[in-house]
């Protein structure tokens, strides 16, 4: 079973409880920056999402391009209907879709924050879908962006399982990194005893 953390902790305040959830999870992951930085995974609070946090799942970068699921609320597994622990975040997506998906996570390996806005067409037993997508890059220890954070927003009945999305709009990509800083010169030491 999906390790499921229960919400334990107040919203941090009336704004952010009125908030959609995904504005809600960026606003928590924004106030976690310390001068630009990317938020480290051990610093996310499961009780400071709240209401929030049936809606989130952590991954591990496996490589720049591919994620797998580690832990997984459930509104998001209820979209499979079955413990998605293990598996790509791929999963969630039509195989045309799946290269895009692997673009948007190199970005956020590279520190951006990306929004996908995903659609899921109606058929026989699944009423239409649309979701929102936020994929927020999270640092290991030693400052690596190993970890991502993704809020899944959607509208819509489920219907007949699996449910899978297709993109809707093209990759929404927010640079969270801090500008590099300009390269500085070494400074010259005099050193005695040259010739002269």
């Amino acid at each position: 079973m999906t390790e499921h953390v229960s919400p334990s902790g107040q919203e941090l305040n009336a704004d952010f409880a009125a908030a959609s959830v995904i504005s809600r999870v960026c606003a928590y992951w924004s106030g976690l920056r310390e001068n630009g930085a990317i938020p480290k995974r051990s610093d996310i609070d499961a009780g400071a999402l709240g209401a929030a946090l049936p809606h989130v799942f952590l991954a591990e970068l496996i490589t720049p391009r591919i994620a797998k699921l580690r832990i997984c609320g459930h509104q998001i597994e209820d979209l499979q209907g079955l413990d998605m622990r293990g598996m790509p975040v791929a999963a969630l997506f039509m195989s045309e879709a799946r290269g895009q998906l692997a673009e948007a996570l190199a970005q956020v390996a590279l520190g951006a924050r990306v929004t996908l806005s995903l659609k899921s067409a109606g058929r026989m037993g699944q009423p239409e879908m649309t979701a929102t997508l936020a994929l927020l890059p999270l640092a290991d220890p030693a400052g690596g962006i190993t970890r991502v954070m993704g809020v899944l927003e959607r509208q819509g009945a489920t219907g007949q399982l699996p449910r899978r999305f297709d993109l809707a709009t093209p990759v929404e990509l927010t640079a969270e990194l801090p500008p590099p800083s300009a390269p500085t010169r070494p400074a010259f030491r005099v050193i005695q005893g040259g010739k002269a």
